[in-house]
């Protein structure tokens, strides 16, 4: 195909020479037990028009609309729809009830200036009642299933050009502070680019997989590149995929997907829960990119599910840990596909220091496994985050990124997106998005080892709270299901506190004073720190995003507010003296 103007115009030439083509495949029960849901690409193209010609009678171009949608084809209608229209569209959770949730869509609505929402109309009245609480008076609640949709004929062709905003990719941080990413058709079509060329992948492959549509892996991965490549896609509920693993294995077999994405939490749960009457006689022989991304990859996650399902088809090789960020529109490095994971034992002290050195494979003490996200790409950089000197290969650093799928700022914040996108290095070599992820190149390729501004630095060390939380999983078999934060608090010095998830019979079985003292002794033995906290609390009470990324951050505000309901606590006597004071223990 010709090249084209924008992202728009691409999948309306898709929807003109493969309309029969199905685009995108909706699974309501994916282990097969109920009728799939199919749009073509020419019935996807009917479908958005009709909702732009919806949106162009309550608003005009470059209007923002809030995505409420539920799992479904009505998503990838919207979205379609918002471009179609010249609208920019504004992916988030449909409301749940839940107040902290609620108070987070609030903010990003009030942030992006939204003016009206699109959602099903199952869900209409929980919109509507959000929106009354949330006092956001002059919402249009439009609905992209009801009987008042214009027909297809009604749309008024908008033609965007290639740095016309598409949407606003709202990032993980704290609920009253939302930033929204800008991303424009060029960055689509570049981000596409970027994806076809380190992953190996293109308009013969299926995707599939159930990552949410308002996170940017779910977004691009499984909607916006497919469309681009002029494949299929396939869905299902991330509901789901939490309530039943193996749901997803399923999708995969019976669709004969290809290309699936998942941050590395779903591939532990995958490898720990699934029962062997689970995935009997699954296929996964059709497999060849389960992309890891979106959060920490572990070494022992990816040969924990290769070992698991290893019987059942899965190629090694087809584990293909990555690295992307919204602010890059999704892809930034990936793990060459047939090829595989890539790793390498280093010395940890040594890398708190700020360096990588190789130490012997094994499990010696003072070293760990750390996985590369890839090779290095052109445009990545490593810099010193403090005098920005480009760093020389082995060298710990700021991960800096430029290319045409770097994202044009962040909504509204011109300050932050001067200090953010577009920056220069010492030398004076510019354009770059500083990242604020830690990472090193070693031998080519580029290992991701951290947030900057979630380094722990204790007594001069700098400690990665990913590896410590991987380390108290270890401690003892009770907390090796279980979501860990790791963080400081000033007491007055830096101490190490450790929120950690445990079941209360397990608890009450081993004994909290023996489990808190095993939590102690592994980070005392592996990295040479004392803890002056450790916090056991129940499942699901360690906070994370959407997508599952822990928030460290909110948790350490739970913790130094008194706001976790905790199982049992073991503090160091001036952490207790500095955040328990009040309590009266």
């Amino acid at each position: 195909m010709p090249e084209h103007h924008s992202f728009t115009a691409l999948v309306r030439d898709r929807a003109a020479a493969h309309g029969d083509r199905v685009a995108l495949v909706f699974s309501a029960d994916p282990l097969g037990h109920s009728a799939d849901e199919t749009l073509t690409y020419a019935e996807l193209d009917v479908a958005a028009r009709r909702v732009a010609a919806l949106l162009q009678g309550h608003g005009r171009a470059g209007d923002r609309v809030l995505l409420l949608n539920e799992p479904g084809t009505g998503f990838a209608a919207a979205f379609l729809g918002c471009l179609y229209a010249g609208m920019i569209a504004v992916p988030a959770p449909a409301p749940d009830g839940y107040r902290r949730q609620q108070e987070r869509l609030a903010a990003i609505a009030r942030d992006a200036g939204v003016t009206i929402t699109l959602s099903e109309t199952p869900g209409i009245g929980a919109v509507r009642t959000w929106a009354e609480e949330s006092s956001l008076t002059g919402i249009a609640c439009l609905t992209v299933d009801g009987p008042d949709l214009p027909e297809a004929d009604a749309w008024i062709p908008y033609e965007p050009d290639r740095d016309t905003l598409a949407f606003l990719q709202y990032t993980s941080g704290s609920t009253g502070d939302p930033k929204g990413v800008m991303v424009d058709h060029e960055n689509i079509l570049a981000n596409t680019e970027v994806f076809r060329r380190i992953t190996g992948t293109g308009g013969d492959l299926r995707f599939g997989g159930w990552l949410p549509m308002y996170h940017d892996f779910g977004l691009i991965g499984l909607l916006l590149i497919p469309l681009c490549l002029g494949t299929t896609t396939v869905l299902m509920s991330p509901l789901a995929f939490v309530k039943r693993p193996h749901a997803w294995l399923r999708l995969l077999d019976r669709h004969r997907v290809n290309v699936s994405p998942a941050p590395n939490f779903a591939f532990d749960l995958c490898a720990q829960r699934i029962a062997d009457d689970q995935v009997e006689g699954l296929d996964l022989s059709a497999v060849t990119h389960l992309l890891n991304g979106s959060e920490p990859i572990r070494v022992a996650t990816l040969r924990s599910f290769a070992k698991r399902f290893a019987p059942y088809g899965l190629a090694p090789e087809a584990l293909l840990p990555g690295y992307g960020m919204a602010e890059a529109t999704l892809a930034v490095s990936c793990s060459v596909a047939g090829r595989g994971a890539v790793s390498t034992t280093v010395d940890a002290g040594r890398l708190a220091l700020g360096a990588l050195v190789p130490a012997p494979p094994g499990d010696g003490p003072g070293t760990f496994e750390l996985p590369s996200s890839g090779p290095r790409e052109e445009g990545v950089v490593i810099v010193d985050p403090a005098s920005r000197a480009v760093l020389p290969d082995g060298s710990v650093g700021e991960i800096w990124i430029r290319g045409p799928q770097i994202a044009r700022g962040y909504w509204g914040r011109e300050d932050l997106t001067a200090a953010t996108f577009g920056v220069r290095t010492a030398g004076g070599d510019g354009g770059y998005l500083r990242t604020g992820d830690l990472g090193v190149v070693h031998d080519g390729q580029l290992y991701v080892t951290g947030r900057i501004k979630e380094l722990l630095i204790v007594r001069g060390r700098n400690l990665y709270p990913q590896d410590l939380e991987a380390t108290v999983r270890t401690a003892h078999p009770v907390l090796a299901r279980g979501v860990g934060a790791v963080f400081t608090v000033p007491a007055p010095d830096e101490e190490i506190v450790v929120v950690q998830e445990c079941r209360a019979r397990d608890l009450a079985e081993v004994g909290p004073a023996g489990l808190v003292q095993e939590i102690r002794q592994v980070l005392g033995r592996e990295y040479g720190v004392a803890v002056g906290g450790v916090v056991l609390v129940r499942p699901a009470e360690v906070q994370r995003t959407t997508s599952g990324k822990i928030q460290r951050a909110l948790t350490r505000d739970l913790f130094t507010g008194d706001g976790l309901t905790v199982l049992h606590e073991d503090l160091a006597p001036a952490v207790r003296q500095r955040y328990r004071a009040g309590r009266g223990v």
